[in-house]
């Protein structure tokens, strides 16, 4: 019998782009780019591009036109997708924008998925924002894709009136400042976003592949920063006689990363102490910038590999190989009274117990739905949709059985998610506690 977890955790929004179409003009044009897509300072193909939807009034009637269907005016192409926050986090500014250059410039975006999983995503945001939402958009790309690939998401391609590529930029090149100064101009000096090739298979060993751990304990490895590998953590827990039972890889993160892994603690639970937070936060950088900065002799990979007798000492053993391999610093678990947003309970009747049925929890912006999981589940889902909160959530309702949730809401607002929560009787609140943080200290 063989049990199989998995857990896996980019720290970035990641997109593997596969491209699938095969039309011939585009793929001579991708062919003379050095299979590298159009660059800035190049003219662009009149391609047609297919299913776009919402351009004059269409709505939701799928249409092909070229390119040169915008001729003259600035065109960004947004390629982003519905589970990327930080694309999501851009729609109102681009409908700003496009409102404030209307005539001039044409916000365009691109998806992967389908005109079906797009309109109903946008159906979703508008009931809960009540904002209409007016830029025409494509989806199922395989066009636009073709020529300006990329690695990660949001992703802006800046073209200009006369069809030549003026800039590729990250998101926080958007705005009005740089959008009045290439129409007035005509070019435009911004950091290029440069993204590297994912050439690594998560689901695999990053340094033992093919490694005999039959008569092996354990195996692991360090190493400073590694190009085309991405950026994240992989946990694999699998229970099966003879075999590794436990793999926990660590790609390009920097020390506290590391450390939080190794003691299950989030960064809201982790105290940076004598002016540490100096040389391991990145401050506000993001995107390329934040890429650079990790470079820098910032960020690691680690990799351990645990046979199945030792598997319950995994992490007690990168512990104490972490301090091993960074001698400079003091690292344990300490109890702190903190400011905490605790999920309580508001009544005593029990309005949470489980009907039964198969585990199954689904958590997107826009509502949960849990069926016979612990609260712990929850509160862990959380993690992400919260994270503009400075406070780490806690479970204090106390309660010990298994749940069944049912949530519509923003779940980013702690209000909205308090109020679908009533029904209940659960509520978030911020108060003082004593929990046990992660403390990182010069020796």
């Amino acid at each position: 019998m063989k049990l199989k977890l998995c857990f896996l955790l980019l720290l970035c929004p990641v997109f593997w782009v596969h491209a699938q179409d095969k039309n011939t003009s585009v793929t001579s044009v991708a062919a003379s780019a050095d299979h590298r897509g159009i660059s800035i300072g190049q003219q662009v193909p009149d391609v047609l591009i297919r299913n776009v939807s919402g351009l004059n009034g269409a709505g939701q009637n799928l249409a092909v036109l070229p390119l040169s269907a915008f001729k003259g005016k600035l065109v960004i192409l947004d390629f982003w997708a519905t589970w990327c926050s930080p694309c999501i986090a851009m729609i109102p500014k681009m409908e700003a924008l496009q409102e404030e250059f209307k005539g001039r410039v044409q916000f365009l975006p691109v998806a992967y998925q389908s005109f079906k999983e797009v309109d109903a995503f946008y159906k979703k945001l508008q009931q809960q924002t009540g904002n209409a939402f007016s830029l025409p958009m494509v989806t199922a790309d395989t066009t636009l894709v073709r020529l300006f690939p990329h690695q990660t998401l949001p992703h802006y391609v800046w073209i200009g009136g006369d069809g030549v590529v003026k800039a590729i930029t990250d998101r926080e090149a958007v705005s009005a400042e740089n959008i009045n100064s290439l129409l007035a101009v005509g070019s435009l000096e911004l950091k290029v976003k440069k993204d590297e090739k994912m050439l690594y298979d998560t689901s695999k060993s990053l340094f033992f592949e093919g490694a005999d751990f039959d008569n092996g304990i354990f195996r692991s490895q360090l190493s400073g920063y590694i190009t085309n590998i991405g950026r994240g953590i992989y946990k694999d827990v699998e229970v099966e006689a003879g075999g590794p039972v436990r793999r926990i890889t660590g790609r390009n993160l920097t020390i506290p990363e590391l450390f939080r892994i190794a003691y299950k603690k989030g960064k809201k639970e982790t105290v940076l102490e004598d002016g540490l937070s100096k040389a391991f936060e990145p401050g506000k950088l993001t995107g390329a910038n934040f890429m650079d900065w990790l470079k820098q002799g910032r960020a690691y990979c680690y990799e351990l590999m645990v046979n199945q007798q030792s598997s319950d000492r995994t992490y007690a053993l990168m512990q104490d190989q972490l301090k091993g391999f960074f001698p400079d610093y003091l690292v344990g678990l300490e109890k702190r009274k903190v400011k905490v947003l605790a999920l309580v309970r508001t009544s005593s009747k029990d309005k949470l117990r489980t009907s039964g049925g198969q585990p199954t929890v689904n958590l997107d912006g826009f509502g949960c739905k849990m069926t016979s999981c612990f609260l712990a589940v929850f509160i862990d889902r959380l993690k992400i949709p919260f994270q503009a909160s400075p406070l780490p959530v806690i479970d204090q309702t106390g309660y010990t059985g298994m749940v069944d949730l049912e949530l519509t809401a923003n779940m980013s607002s702690i209000e909205q998610v308090n109020k679908a929560l009533a029904r209940y009787d659960l509520r978030f609140v911020e108060k003082p506690a004593e929990i046990e943080m992660l403390i990182i200290r010069k020796r």
